[in-house]
């Protein structure tokens, strides 16, 4: 290998390195931001949901016996329900899909790193070992890396799936969540216009 081939790669090498800390960095960031405010709505509407729930038994108590057709009490009950414990299931298993996300940029991340670092130690022409001080054998190391690049090819997708199972799991629970609140408040007006 020529000097500008060498210069190149260890110019590859420093921009994944940079790259990889950029990319973590702003992973982390964002995907805080974004499991806040979504955990902060369907808390919001877990809590919404209680407080109904709260204020109907509160309410029943002194004019149950005037309420028009019951099954719409009913229905508005079990639908405000489902609504709380879907958000609960929601927020509870949101933080497990940020992690997965997290994981999922780390590892690509990192395996862009060590495929630049080896080719960089192959191409760096003798090289020794800094803990050793002998010769790298530098055929016994693009081995290595093409090993671990295959486990973490490996590694990678079953993280994929993990990640898109999680993000389903969230997806059905917050549709779970939307869909009985709105059916809930939906009853209950129905249910005040036929009573009032």
């Amino acid at each position: 290998m020529n000097d500008v081939e060498i210069q190149r790669l260890k110019i590859l090498l420093d921009n994944a390195s940079e790259n990889l800390n950029k990319s973590i960095a702003a992973i982390n960031q964002s995907q805080i931001d974004v499991a806040n405010g979504r955990t902060a709505y369907f808390d919001r509407l877990t809590i919404g949901a209680g407080a109904v729930i709260a204020a109907i038994i509160s309410f029943l108590g002194g004019h149950a016996s005037t309420l028009h057709p019951e099954w719409l009490l009913r229905c508005s009950l079990v639908s405000l329900t489902l609504g709380l414990l879907a958000g609960l299931y929601r927020s509870f298993r949101y933080p497990y899909y940020i992690m997965q996300v997290r994981k999922v940029v780390w590892i690509e991340a990192a395996r862009h790193h060590q495929k630049i670092k080896g080719e960089f130690i192959v191409a760096d022409g003798p090289s020794f070992d800094i803990n050793t001080g002998n010769l790298i054998n530098k055929a016994r190391i693009s081995e290595e890396y093409g090993t671990s690049d295959a486990e973490l090819d490996t590694v990678t997708k079953d993280n994929i799936k993990k990640r898109e199972l999680l993000l389903k799991e969230c997806h059905s629970a917050e549709a779970v969540c939307l869909a009985a609140i709105a059916i809930a408040m939906f009853s209950l007006v129905w249910l005040a216009l036929c009573t009032f």
